[in-house]
């Protein structure tokens, strides 16, 4: 496998993300300052509604970016052209898709929230350039996910980092002229025009360097769209039922509890997304070595990959565990704690959510979408349906449930054991992370009970940063000793990286680390 297209879709994914949170921290201030509070907190509901138009892609990116993988994996370049072809009119039906519906909900936003959009300044302008920056962003979906298919990840991953730099420029340049909420708007337009126009001249220039040609042909195109019967059923379920558990506990608990709630959440759902973006930049190789039959390398590249994403897992899952109190006492102040049970669930519900959507991108990447999104049906259904009764009864605890309960059956257990049935994850990895993980799990929570106590015992209780850099970064350490005391393997690859970054002359000397 090629070393380096897996390093640059490591950097797109991690990059995009990262970028992302940088421009939120940044644009905030500016938003706060120069825009008015009143329009700022419509746009942000509106934008909510806007955002329904992404249900209507079907998952085109990631299915042009499996099957296109698979077939440079085979070497076969006519089918890639009709692939791409096919691609590019199913990006040009979405996008006029996408628009049409993004002006019916424009024509409701105002019964919808009940409120007068024509008194707020610029804010129909900028409903309108959204609507068209939002139809170019899902098509900018499956010009991303041609080049990754085609193993031209560098240009994916410089055209999205080079976009959000340029959202930040315009966005802020535009709100110093006062241009208010349509800075936003415009910023967001520019970005999604760029990572198309960019995309599209890499995926030209990749193309004609490898001989190859965009064919359009309808036989092909009917035969491509069919798989999206049921991704696209998979994406406006799944997308909904995502939404409902406040949508239903709006119904049944107080306001207040609710925002309770999403602050408490909010921590979890950016480090699931972060940790997650793992697995998704191993899809392209995989799909690939797919293509070339290279199954063994396909099970090391996963048996890998596995081993250090559930380590990270297992290390945020326990640092959540000791530190969220802190950590959202010093976010939003004192009182805000959601109470141990509600943030267990979430914890639990991070753990075996991260877990399974490694398997499930794993079994994706090799062809299994079908089921794949059958069950991601099947598990949205499921529920969609008791959402209502639990959080009827149950209020937050019974959502959390219901989301847990969802995460260990379906996308734990489930795809892991599609995975096994497909024959890419092997007995002896699980009994190898068992046998690792009974010596590692017990040790590691030991050692954050004591930082834990250690600090607590010695720092005062409102001096929640200080608390959290200290126990997170003594705890830190002590991870890190235990996994390379009990894992040899990962000893071993850790001296032979340092042992290959070391000058010459100490190397000579035979310097032991261990």
């Amino acid at each position: 496998m090629d070393k380096k297209v897996l390093r640059w879709n490591f950097v797109f994914q991690y990059g995009y993300v990262i970028t992302n949170i940088i421009n939120s921290l940044i644009l905030l201030p500016f938003y706060l300052k120069n825009i008015d509070t009143a329009t700022l907190g419509v746009w942000l509901a509106t934008g909510n509604i806007l955002a329904w138009m992404t249900l209507i892609d079907p998952g085109v990116g990631e299915v042009l970016q499996q099957k296109i993988a698979e077939l440079k994996g085979r070497n076969e370049k006519d089918e890639i052209g009709k692939t791409i072809g096919s691609g590019l009119i199913a990006a040009g039906i979405i996008l006029l898709i996408s628009v049409i519906a993004g002006f019916v909900f424009y024509s409701l936003i105002g019964a919808i929230i009940n409120k007068d959009v024509t008194i707020y300044p610029n804010l129909q302008v900028a409903l309108l350039i959204s609507i068209i920056s939002t139809g170019m962003s899902l098509t900018s979906f499956a010009m991303s996910g041609i080049n990754q298919g085609l193993h031209n990840a560098s240009q994916v991953a410089i055209s999205s980092i080079l976009a959000n730099i340029l959202f930040l420029v315009i966005n802020i340049t535009l709100l110093l002229l006062g241009f208010g909420i349509i800075s936003i708007a415009f910023a967001n337009l520019c970005r999604a025009f760029f990572i198309n126009i960019y995309n599209f001249s890499a995926l030209k220039v990749a193309m004609n360097k490898e001989g190859m040609k965009i064919i359009f042909q309808g036989a092909h195109f009917k035969r491509f769209i069919r798989i999206f019967s049921f991704t696209s059923l998979a994406s406006i379920i799944g997308g909904l039922s995502a939404s409902m558990d406040t949508i239903f506990l709006a119904r049944f608990i107080p306001p207040s509890m609710i925002t309770i709630f999403e602050i408490n959440k909010r921590p979890v759902q950016m480090t699931q997304s972060l940790i997650g973006r793992h697995s998704v930049a191993l899809m392209p190789s995989i799909s690939y070595a797919s293509g070339e039959n290279n199954k063994k390398g396909i099970i090391s590249l996963i048996n890998t990959q596995f081993k250090y994403y559930s380590y990270a897992a297992l290390f945020i899952a326990i640092i959540f565990c000791f530190n969220y109190h802190d950590l959202i006492s010093a976010w939003t102040g004192k009182g805000k704690y959601a109470g141990n049970t509600i943030v267990y669930l979430l914890v639990a519900n991070f753990f075996f959510g991260v877990i399974g959507y490694f398997m499930a991108n794993m079994g994706y990447a090799l062809g299994d979408i079908k089921m794949n999104s059958l069950i991601n049906i099947l598990k949205g259904v499921f529920i969609g349906i008791f959402f209502y009764f639990s959080a009827k009864y149950y209020g937050i605890t019974g959502i959390l449930s219901v989301m847990l309960a969802g995460n260990i059956i379906i996308d734990f257990s489930y795809f892991s054991y599609r995975l096994f049935k497909l024959g890419y994850l092997q007995p002896a990895l699980i009994k190898h992370i068992v046998g690792l993980w009974s010596i590692i799990v017990p040790l590691v929570v030991i050692s954050a009970i004591v930082c834990y106590y250690a600090t607590h015992n010695f720092i005062l209780s409102d001096l929640y940063i200080l608390k959290l850099l200290l126990n997170c970064g003594a705890f830190f350490i002590a991870f890190i000793i235990i996994v390379l005391v009990v894992d040899r393997a990962s000893r071993n690859e850790l001296l032979k990286v340092i042992k290959g970054n070391l000058p010459y002359a100490l190397i000579k000397k035979k310097v032991m680390f261990w």
